[in-house]
Order: structure tokens, then C-alpha cells, then sequence
């Protein structure tokens, strides 16, 4: 199985963060759900152990814009968007992060 970082889709993913599911977004009557735990790379587990929203929300929209560079005008709303998003992943945060490295080694 395959895994990317939930916070900016980086394919190296070391860390593991249990949460409770949540409504992610709604738009136009349309839900969409946060199921359970959310994997993230060493950079993004960084970040959200500093308590980096700004910093996290911007590596976020740097990598999305790298992928996607017509994003580059909705930057600002992106950015909103993702600091609203990681809020809600971190009210939902169950436990301590969980490094998947040590525990595939052990």
C-alpha cells in the first residue's frame, strides 16, 4: 500500500496521526470527510510539533502550486482554506504522532 503526506503529498511518509473523522468541507450541499488517522512526512511532522499552522498551511500551498502552478492566483483563498483544514485536522488530533519508521523497524 501506497501512502502520501495528508498535509502537502509528499510521497515519504514517516509519521502517522491518530484523529477522530470530521466534515472537512461542505460545498454546494456536497460533504467531504476526514476519515480517521493522517499520515505526514518528516517536514510536515516538524511543523505541527513546532505548532506552525502559517508554516504548515504555506509548505501545504508550495507544494500544491509546484503540481498545479495555476493555483498561483487563489494562493490567498488556498491559503485560508488550508489553515481552516489543518485546524480541524488538529482539534481532531487523538494522541501523540506515531513514527511509522521505528515501528516497521521494531
Amino acid at each position: 500500500m501506497s501512502c502520501i503526506c495528508d498535509f502537502c503529498s509528499d510521497p515519504n511518509v514517516s509519521w502517522q496521526y491518530p484523529a477522530r473523522s470530521f466534515v472537512a468541507y461542505v460545498l454546494d450541499g456536497i460533504a467531504g470527510e476526514s476519515v480517521g488517522a493522517w499520515a505526514a512526512c518528516d517536514v510536515c511532522h516538524d511543523l505541527i510539533e513546532k505548532d506552525d499552522r502559517s508554516g504548515l498551511a504555506a509548505h501545504s500551498i508550495d507544494s500544491l502550486i509546484r503540481v498545479h502552478p495555476e493555483f498561483q492566483l487563489a494562493r490567498e483563498e488556498l491559503s485560508r482554506e488550508m489553515e481552516r483544514l489543518h485546524g480541524s485536522f488538529l482539534g481532531s488530533r487523538r494522541g501523540e504522532p506515531i513514527n511509522l519508521i521505528a515501528q516497521f523497524r521494531a
